[in-house]
């Protein structure tokens, strides 16, 4: 028997409060969310029934509902990815990173390794951060040198210059010629010399 709409609005309130706090949806202390727990377990049989209505289905959605709780479920790490992108604005993640007793640096390193995601995989990491198949300190030394750019910082001068108060243990200059060099020497993948290259165009 389905539940009614009354309830399922109060269950849907408590898993908006959940996702509110802690930036998904996927709750494992019984003690303190068990209540949220069960329902969310039906919501889960009720939709793999095709008994659950779109609309619902929607809702659950927008709070970024995993519909599968295996244990190594692609959506259950996509939706810690996706918090550690809201709290940072990048995938850069460090390998050790966890959210919540969630190894989700472990699991983006899978990611960036994995040969057959689907295209809807791809798409979905794509959308939240198109650089996040670089390795994660080539992808941090990247977005470096384009904030020093996009703040106005200048290549011209020592290449040791660092990049000033905002980053100052970065150097950009040093960092861009090691990669021409890599760039040169084949080094890099095709992903890394097109961003190499265009950071050069910007440069100007």
């Amino acid at each position: 028997m389905l539940e009614s709409p009354v309830e399922w609005q109060r269950m849907h309130a408590v898993a908006a409060v959940f996702h509110l706090r802690h930036g998904y949806l996927d709750p494992t202390d019984k003690a303190k969310h068990g209540e949220l727990i069960a329902w969310l377990t039906r919501q889960r049989h009720l939709n793999g029934q095709g008994l659950l209505e779109a609309a619902r289905v929607s809702e659950l959605d927008a709070l970024g509902m995993i519909w599968s709780k295996n244990a190594n479920a692609w959506e259950r790490g996509y939706a810690y990815a996706a918090v550690f992108h809201h709290q940072h604005g990048q995938l850069a993640i460090p390998a050790t990173a966890k959210l919540d007793d969630y190894a989700v640096g472990a699991w983006m390193r899978r990611q960036r390794k994995a040969a057959g995601l689907t295209k809807d995989q791809v798409a979905k990491l794509d959308a939240l951060d198109e650089l996040w198949r670089l390795e994660r300190d080539w992808n941090r030394s990247y977005r470096r040198l384009l904030a020093y750019l996009a703040a106005g910082g200048t290549l011209d001068g020592p290449a040791n210059r660092t990049g000033g108060e905002a980053d100052p243990t970065f150097r950009p200059g040093t960092w861009l010629r090691k990669q021409d060099k890599a760039r040169t020497e084949g080094k890099l993948t095709d992903h890394q010399a097109a961003l190499t290259r265009h950071a050069e165009t910007v440069i100007g």
